[in-house]
């Protein structure tokens, strides 16, 4: 069908050249019609995520959201759209944050009390759900700190047998008050510390001084300090793709130089002119360079 579309296309092309066009289009392949997903976890709370089912061949993406956004923020949005068009599985979920059927991003303002711990749990869950649908080769991607730090975090505490690389797009440390962070581990051994569960507003993230949330949640998040990002990029038991654009002005100043001085198993690419989100043109910078990744993935 698509080889007699071509020669036709290539007939019209030299006498109506607008009609020709319109046949190259019906060429293009179309994207995957997403699958819209609600499921319960054990917990309790019913989690929302996006699922593209491509070929059994390729192999499966998991890809994860930035702080508190959720599975539409960009860049992985249009990278989940991107890589379906071109026939990669891809499952994208909102990581809950312990709000049921969470469909916004959060706001600072509101009430954190979720730790990493519940983070890393959702993501394996993902990973057991792919897994069980039968695909051998699981590909998970995160994107900026949280995104990036719960795979990292989930990775050392054992690798998932389908996991043969992971990689990290835009991955940059959580900025945290050390003064805050200290005063909590301080707090710890005293009867300041009566209760994990009073509220107080912090700093973390681009959340200034009003992420309000317990001091168990808010030190689950600001141990994760970038030593402690280098250093689970250094342990990492499966080899990582690190993805930078070289426009970006989230990253710490010294933070690009700390990655490619890594002695670790992950590979850099910079990715020129594209910012932290890697917005307009950049994005097709971004599937192109994720994408061969992806191709040279022994998915037997």
């Amino acid at each position: 069908m698509k080889m007699a579309i071509h020669k036709l296309a290539e007939y019209m092309f030299k006498r109506r050249p607008a009609i020709a066009v319109l046949l190259y289009l019906l060429l293009l392949p179309l994207p995957a019609a997403a699958e819209s997903l609600e499921i319960k976890l054990p917990t309790g709370i019913t989690v929302l995520a996006e699922y593209h089912s491509g070929l059994p061949s390729m192999p499966a993406v998991l890809l994860l959201h930035g702080f508190q956004q959720i599975h539409q923020s960009e860049p992985m949005n249009s990278l989940a759209s991107n890589l379906a068009s071109k026939g990669y599985t891809v499952l994208s979920p909102t990581i809950s944050l312990g709000v049921n059927k969470r469909r916004q991003s959060m706001a600072c303002e509101a009430v954190h009390t979720y730790t990493y711990k519940e983070e890393v749990a959702e993501i394996a869950y993902w990973m057991n759900w792919l897994s069980n649908k039968g695909y051998k080769t699981i590909i998970p991607a995160g994107f900026s700190s949280t995104g990036n730090l719960g795979l990292l975090i989930y990775n050392a505490q054992g690798s998932h047998p389908a996991i043969k690389k992971i990689i990290l797009v835009s991955p940059n440390p959580t900025f945290f008050d050390l003064a805050e962070r200290q005063k909590i581990r301080t707090a710890k051994n005293t009867k300041q510390a009566a209760s994990s569960r009073k509220l107080g507003a912090f700093t973390l993230g681009y959340c200034k001084n009003n992420y309000f949330s317990t001091s168990a949640s808010y030190q689950s998040y600001s141990q994760y300090d970038d030593t402690k990002f280098l250093e689970l990029i250094r342990q990492s038991p499966v080899p990582l793709e690190l993805i930078l654009g070289s426009s970006d002005t989230v990253l710490p100043a010294s933070w690009l130089t700390q990655l490619k001085a890594l002695k670790s198993p992950a590979r850099t690419t910079i990715i020129d002119q594209a910012n932290h989100f890697f917005a307009d043109t950049a994005e097709f910078d971004l599937t192109e360079v994720v994408e061969n990744i992806l191709k040279n993935i022994n998915t037997l």
